[in-house]
């Protein structure tokens, strides 16, 4: 064989093994960023959003961190383990374009810009209240809800840029006053209800929204057992946790405003059942800080909810808070506001295996945020 005729074979030989080589796995490959996990610290000298950067494996690396500009809130939500007292305080928008946080303890709404590139503060808004400790956005419609003081909900405008504008008139009262001790707000799936977790008052109040955004009517139902957090699961069906019952219950809202109740409180014989999080196959996972574990549940197509783990995770002596499930639905992020810690839960057969943790987090921390 001529050397000209050994150096084009040797070439062959090489461009075949990298071929081969491109197709195999690696750990590398593995590592491969998937999306971002934001996590709200809630520290009432100064409130700050980091961003994880997740990788296919589930894994977290910190990426940015940036200040809200304004204040966390801590000492006046239910108690130590929950500074907020409440769900949905750290939320993304439809696009996830933009990160909405709540500044508790200064009064104030932020709007960050999120990506992967980052975080970047765009906005910094009075919230229409005291204590605002909730969020629900809708295109470029938000409201916020201030959980003290004379409890209220109040309207925003987000542009384009960013920027919040207050809608006038927008700011309505709840009808529990201040006995209310209010826990989340979210907007119906049509977006023509804002729905609102009463606890103190053990109901559920609809406002109705009409097409400039503004509230053109409330009714209240009762929801017994304490209803903390609010989800929208598929078919329109509501699901609200429970925590003085450690219970799920689930609703269809009717055109009328009506709540009708499908699973009346299924418990888990667990404590504090306050946040959960739904896959589009009704899985539903429950944190029952309390306790110091998760439970799972099935919700059906129709609504009906039947408890398939009653402790599908244990992070004892923790007290798991805030969770966000991924947009592939495959890990689930948990927050421990007792040790300061983030756990990562593989979903698989309606159980969580814990692959892994994030640590060193300040034991303020509340709000959770993935894509």
């Amino acid at each position: 064989m001529t050397s000209r005729t050994t150096f084009f074979a040797t070439l062959a030989i090489l461009a075949a093994t990298l071929a081969f080589l491109s197709r195999v796995p690696t750990a590398e490959a593995a590592e491969e960023t998937s999306g971002s996990v934001y996590v709200m610290t809630n520290q009432p000298t100064g409130n700050r959003v980091i961003q994880y950067h997740r990788a296919s494996n589930g894994s977290l690396k910190q990426n940015s961190i940036v200040s809200t500009g304004g204040l966390g809130g801590t000492g006046n939500g239910v108690g130590a383990l929950d500074p907020l007292g409440s769900q949905n305080s750290l939320v993304l928008s439809g696009d996830g374009a933009r990160l909405l946080a709540v500044n508790a303890g200064s009064n104030e709404l932020s709007v960050l810009a999120a990506g992967s590139s980052g975080l970047r503060l765009l906005s910094r808004v009075p919230s229409g209240g005291d204590f605002p400790n909730s969020v629900a956005v809708r295109g470029n419609l938000v409201y916020v809800l201030n959980a003290h003081g004379s409890p209220n909900v109040t309207g925003f405008r987000l542009a384009a840029n960013g920027v919040l504008h207050q809608l006038p008139g927008s700011t309505r009262a709840l009808p529990g006053g201040t006995s209310a001790a209010p826990h989340d707000i979210v907007f119906s799936p049509d977006g023509a209800r804002l729905l609102v977790s009463e606890g103190g008052t053990n109901q559920i109040d609809i406002f109705a929204i009409g097409s400039n955004g503004r509230i053109t009517g409330i009714v209240t139902q009762p929801s017994p057992g304490g209803p903390f957090g609010l989800r929208f699961g598929r078919h329109e069906v509501l699901v609200v946790a429970e925590a003085t019952t450690a219970a799920i219950s689930t609703y269809q809202l009717t055109s009328d405003d009506t709540l009708n109740v499908v699973s009346a409180s299924v418990p888990n014989g667990q404590m504090a059942t306050c946040w959960l999080s739904i896959t589009l196959s009704g899985e539903t996972f429950t944190s029952n800080t309390a306790s110091g574990n998760l439970s799972s549940y099935q919700v059906s197509a129709d609504g009906n909810a039947t408890l398939s783990n009653a402790i599908a995770a244990n992070i004892a002596p923790g007290a798991p808070v805030d969770s966000a499930l991924t947009s592939e639905e495959d890990f689930l992020y948990v927050e421990d506001s007792a040790r300061g810690i983030v756990f990562v839960f593989r979903v698989k057969d309606h159980g969580l295996a814990r692959i892994g943790s994030v640590t060193g987090l300040p034991t303020t921390l509340q709000g959770i945020a993935a894509q």
